[in-house]
């Protein structure tokens, strides 16, 4: 009785995490030097939405008074991160008078954004000493924040995942749209 009660309560957690997690999958991969890759089992449009998402809540922290427009990419492009794994890249752009103070907006995303748990959010410098944010999430991807010319720039790379040509299209026509 009690192995069928396992086997009955293993069936009925595997539902409810399966359930419970939707299309988040993960497995590992290593990288040939022994260390694991997490790969998410999203598709490419779902990484889009996501990490349009994630630039659009990161760009909505710069004070209103300082931005005079915004600058959307929708294409991006892909880059191999596992064998038969990709990340994707893209950026927001939003034109500013001045440049935002770094170290106030860091700490606004650490206090107010519903996404500050997911997140380590490190303020550092450039090559050239200037400011730049540099978010990092295992399951998320990274996002860097920082001045390019007279716009600040979110620029994403999402978490690494299971990339399929066939389902997710091919480079050239993803770097098309």
């Amino acid at each position: 009785m009690r192995a069928a009660w396992t086997a009955g309560g293993a069936a009925i957690l595997a539902v409810v995490l399966t359930a419970s997690l939707g299309g988040c999958s993960w497995r590992q991969a290593s990288n040939g030097a022994g260390a694991r890759t997490q790969i998410s089992q999203q598709t490419l449009a779902e990484i889009r939405v996501v990490v349009k998402e994630i630039e659009r809540e990161v760009a909505a922290f710069v004070p209103p008074d300082l931005v005079t427009g915004e600058v959307e990419s929708t294409s991006g492009s892909l880059t191999g991160c596992s064998p038969g794994a990709a990340s994707w890249g893209s950026h927001t752009a939003l034109p500013v008078s001045r440049p935002p103070a770094f170290r106030e907006l860091a700490d606004d995303l650490r206090e107010h954004w519903s996404r500050a748990g997911d997140f380590d959010v490190e303020l550092t410098e450039g090559s050239t000493g200037e400011p730049r944010l540099i978010l990092r999430s295992p399951v998320l991807g990274n996002y860097y924040v920082e001045m390019i010319e007279e716009f600040l720039q979110v620029a994403s790379f999402s978490t690494c995942f299971a990339y399929d040509a066939e389902r997710d299209g091919y480079d050239w026509e993803i770097g098309a749209e």
